[in-house]
């Protein structure tokens, strides 16, 4: 029987630990935080008797891989908050451990990489053990879904990605980690122009879109901070002209006015009162939290709380000569109906770790055996076709439509 270690105890970590939980080979978790308490509330949540707790502060390296060497697991799944993607990865190699996450938060950062989780690749392939990295929904799915489009066609011209969520609640209920999503608000975005990165002013590219179903709405998109620009055109295994990030929401120019025009996440000193405070520190500190797994169900439940979200993947370029764009699109539940599937969960946290679990569970089984870092957008066709499975088991679904002569 396998043991999986799941770092993290917030919406991911439930969702992790749900799918998992259901998997016959999986002999034992361990759901471990920094906050006892939010653990042992989520392992409530998710129920049965494979599942344990402990708490773990992950920014202690030394402390994270006793943690791994104790408890001889087959694999570390890493839903921290991103920031703490280095300590975790140091951890599980010092620990010699296969290793997953959901994204990459240094771009171009350090030692000039491209990504953080590049600076452990040489250590995870000598060692032989796996590292997928960028494996939940944006980026994740949307890796997947630059490959399939990419694999349809002889020369990929552009690929342009989108993700948009509509929430609505009686009170402000964030769905995703409102520190993360407000620092890469305020970082500049990388796009992929003529063989390079190249970086774009913040909340620039506007654009209206016409989301399919389940939006099923025009929404305003921005140029993001996001990895899918920077891996895709290095991993997809074929040249990529142009690559690009765009998310939206209804609320997304109240995010505008707060970033830019207010400048509340700026990083330089500003005096108030007599005492030097950086806005940033007093935005972060002030933003709520995710809320736990049970009062999503309440909410839910009592219909205060729905949501529906989704990711699209437009692929251009030519096929037999001829120009053809590729349109892919997610189809999954709502809100309701990912509470449904498993309690606590939102369409956010279902569409964002159900890949990252049934690619937990492909290393698990054997199906991803490549050493060292491993991304979603190279893997191969078998691959794909078990993954796409897996994720339709929780009605997770990637539709495409072919449109030839398009420009």
């Amino acid at each position: 029987m396998k043991k999986v270690l799941i770092l993290g105890a917030g919406a991911q970590g439930n969702v992790v630990g749900w799918v998992l939980s259901k998997a016959p080979e999986i002999g034992r978790i361990v759901l471990a935080d920094l906050d006892p308490r939010r653990a042992e509330e989520t392992a409530r949540s998710i129920g049965g008797d494979t599942i344990r707790t402990e708490r773990v502060d992950v920014t202690n390296v030394d402390e994270t891989a006793g943690l791994m060497r104790r408890g001889g697991y087959d694999l570390v799944v890493n839903v921290a908050p991103p920031q703490f993607i280095p300590q975790v990865m140091k951890a599980a190699l010092d620990a010699g451990h296969d290793y997953l996450d959901l994204s990459s938060v240094s771009l171009y950062e350090t030692d000039d990489l491209p990504f953080e989780q590049l600076q452990f690749a040489d250590r995870f392939k000598a060692s032989g053990r796996t590292a997928l990295i960028n494996g939940g929904s944006a980026p994740g799915l949307t890796n997947i879904m630059a490959r399939e489009g990419a694999d349809l066609l002889d020369e990929v011209d552009r690929i342009e990605i989108k993700d948009y969520a509509v929430t609505e609640c009686d009170e402000y209920l964030p769905l995703w980690i409102l520190q993360v999503y407000v620092i890469d608000c305020a970082t500049e975005p990388y796009i992929w122009e003529e063989g390079r990165p190249k970086r774009m002013p913040i909340f620039s590219g506007e654009e209206i879109y016409d989301f399919p179903l389940p939006v099923g709405r025009p929404g305003k998109v921005y140029l993001h901070a996001h990895e899918e620009p920077v891996t895709i055109p290095l991993y997809l295994g074929k040249p990529v002209r142009y690559c690009d990030y765009k998310i939206g929401e209804p609320d997304i120019d109240a995010w505008r006015v707060i970033v830019e025009r207010d400048r509340m996440v700026a990083e330089k000193e500003i005096a108030v009162r007599g005492v030097r405070v950086r806005p940033r520190d007093a935005l972060l500190r002030m933003l709520p939290a995710t809320p736990s797994p049970q009062r999503v169900a309440d909410l839910s439940s009592r219909g205060r709380l729905k949501g529906r979200s989704m990711q699209t993947c437009d692929v251009t370029g030519l096929r037999n000569g001829r120009p053809v764009r590729i349109r892919l699109w997610t189809e999954s539940p709502d809100l309701a109906g990912a509470c449904r599937l498993i309690p606590g969960a939102s369409d956010i946290s279902l569409a964002t770790s159900v890949p990252a679990a049934v690619f937990s569970l492909m290393i698990l089984r054997g199906q991803i055996r490549r050493p060292g870092l491993v991304l979603p957008e190279s893997l191969g066709r078998e691959e794909r076709d078990i993954f796409h499975k897996g994720i339709a088991e929780y009605e997770i679904f990637i539709r495409k439509r072919i449109e030839v002569g398009a420009d």
